[in-house]
């Protein structure tokens, strides 16, 4: 007798279905860094060293100390001897400590016992400063990440070799019918004895690997007693069955009848063509899909349906596109080349924004954290504010749409709140761009935009977000959520050998001093403890020094680059500083309502 499946449902109505049906896999293994490719992580992966270990040269060249170039022109060369005033260094060499820019060997005369320049150079000129791209401690994925080939590089740099991962889920794909053949075991002369080649379980096999199944092809089953035994031996050790053929209505479909031999039958018959005869069950609770036999059919069947089981199994979500965005600022590029743009792509209102992220050849990271590239052809200057680019994209666009971003201050809590996130809710992320507290909101001021970070501190009323919110942001309803009070202050090197005691300090002759960018909280915070105190920033060296990051500041003083910089106190414990306070401070997030 011929059975019919006239209870079809629609697609989205199976795809529930089979979520609701199946459970996080729980395993996990420890594997190479280099084995890890679309590997998912068991827990936050954290940073064993810094990169670079130490401030080093970026080109072949010459150490000088930048002072000692500022005369030189064109018209005016200068001399600088060898090995004291300029040391031939190789890419990577330590810098000399008493050398603080690079000259590359192409910009210099050489001659016996000195070269010879004709251009002056800047601070830190073709200079790598320690933990530029990676700091030490820092978490750079989240549990339930996806591994990509970047990704591995990232993690070779911060030293680290072995990561711990959630095993591949176990897939077995059974082909079934009295006519097929295995091309690898029979001969094609039996084509000819009314055979089918099997292949479309080799191909299902290639797609379930590529989805990140560790699949085993199981034997032809050319009747249902020979399906029951294939059932039986493999059910303990496989987490997916696929039946391929025999899920349709005809006197040899085996499928359904054998899924509920060893349990139940979910759905049978889904509204999609082709791919209408798909089923799904549980067999002893082990998910179970029937895939048409038709090669199509079973293509588009196993795509949609073996995803949504992946992705339900190991907390990830896949899609691939490009995108069209905009860009929510003037990006500025240089002329005669054509610029790759590394950025984070904000999702609002149906409309993507592309925030830059780091743009140096060595920040590493910023590839990493990328969403997608934008090049800047060779013939522009770059972009104007609200140009409409085309990106590249390194993630999925369901990575972009199912995630919380922000934009404003930097701050530790947040690298927590995003791994708290992803082990809760593996389909969701949080990603953040620190451009400073005023820009966040600026941000939200626009609409970009629906959470920021912020920590700014008012002039007249001296109370911290909440007048500068309702000054840029009256015309939108918002949330405040507090997050943490932080204690900012002035970091200096262990033992304070320069005796700083206060922001007045900063003003003192000699004092070296590293500031944070404009528009950030702290940058806030120091001009207004200027301007009470009378201090004028010009009397400050070091004033139009800018950093991006509480942790940026901290290795400049670290390194002695610089005596003091303002940040906050978890930074001296990190890197092992002395911390003079001076004010605690709110660290918010602002959400649209």
């Amino acid at each position: 007798m011929r059975k019919r499946y006239l209870n079809t449902i629609g697609r989205q109505e199976a795809l529930r279905l089979v979520r609701d049906a199946m459970r996080p896999l729980d395993r996990t293994e420890e594997l190479p860094v280099t084995q890890c490719k679309g590997r998912i992580t068991a827990g936050p992966i954290t940073a064993l060293v810094s990169n670079p270990p130490y401030t080093c040269a970026a080109m072949d060249g010459y150490a000088v100390s930048f002072e000692n170039t500022l005369d030189a022109d064109l018209g005016s060369p200068i001399s600088l001897k060898r090995e004291t005033e300029a040391i031939s260094v190789n890419t990577g060499d330590p810098l000399p400590p008493t050398m603080n820019a690079v000259i590359m060997v192409e910009d210099a005369e050489e001659k016996e016992e000195e070269i010879v320049i004709r251009k002056a150079a800047h601070l830190w000129q073709h200079v790598r400063l320690t933990g530029e791209d990676i700091i030490e401690g820092d978490i750079l994925f989240p549990a339930n990440y996806t591994l990509s080939i970047l990704d591995l590089g990232l993690m070779l740099a911060a030293g680290i070799t072995v990561v711990n991962v959630k095993q591949r889920p176990r897939l077995l794909i059974v082909p079934t019918g009295h006519e097929l053949i295995d091309i690898y075991k029979q001969s094609v002369e039996e084509l000819k004895q009314h055979r089918l080649i099997d292949f479309n379980s080799y191909l299902l096999k290639a797609l379930g690997e590529e989805m990140g199944f560790e699949v085993t092809r199981g034997e032809i089953a050319r009747n249902k007693d020979e399906l029951r035994q294939i059932m039986t031996h493999h059910i303990p050790d496989h987490d997916v069955f696929v039946i391929n053929a025999g899920s349709s209505a005809g006197t040899e479909d085996i499928t359904e009848g054998m899924i509920q031999e060893f349990g139940e039958v979910i759905f049978h018959g889904v509204s999609m063509m082709p791919g209408k005869p798909s089923m799904f069950g549980l067999a002893r609770g082990k998910p179970v899909f029937g895939i048409p036999g038709y090669p199509v059919s079973a293509v588009i069947a196993f795509r949609t349906f073996l995803q949504a089981a992946y992705d339900r199994l190991c907390g990830t979500r896949k899609s691939e596109s490009t995108v069209t965005c905009v860009t929510p600022f003037k990006i500025a590029s240089s002329i005669g080349v054509e610029e790759v743009l590394r950025v984070r792509l904000v999702n609002k209102d149906q409309k993507y924004y592309a925030y830059p992220l780091a743009r140096g050849a060595s920040v590493f990271s910023s590839l990493s954290q990328a969403d997608g590239l934008i090049r800047v052809p060779d013939n522009l200057e770059g972009y104007l504010e609200g140009e409409t680019v085309r990106a590249d994209l390194l993630r999925t666009e369901d990575d972009l749409q199912n995630r919380i971003t922000v934009i404003g201050s930097h701050d530790l809590s947040l690298d927590v709140l995003r791994d708290m996130i992803k082990s809760r809710e593996p389909t969701m992320d949080l990603v953040s761009a620190h451009v400073g507290s005023l820009s966040g909101v600026m941000a939200m001021q626009k609409g970009i935009i629906d959470v920021a970070t912020t920590h700014i501190l008012d002039e007249q009323e001296k109370v911290y977000n909440i007048p500068i919110l309702k000054k840029y942001l009256s015309n939108r309803q918002f949330l405040v959520v507090h997050v943490a009070k932080r204690i900012q202050g002035l970091l200096t090197a262990k033992g304070n050998p320069k005796g700083i005691e206060g922001i007045e300090d900063l003003a003192r002759p000699g004092i070296r001093f590293v500031n944070r960018q404009y528009g950030s909280g702290t940058r806030i915070l120091l001009d207004m403890m200027l301007k009470e105190r009378g201090i004028d920033r010009e009397s400050i060296r070091g004033y139009d020094r800018e950093e991006s990051t509480h942790a940026a500041t901290a290795i400049i003083v670290k390194e002695g680059i610089a005596d003091v910089g303002l940040a906050i106190y978890p930074m001296s414990r990190i890197f092992s500083l002395d911390f003079i306070p001076l004010m605690e401070e709110e660290y918010d997030l602002v959400v649209s309502k």
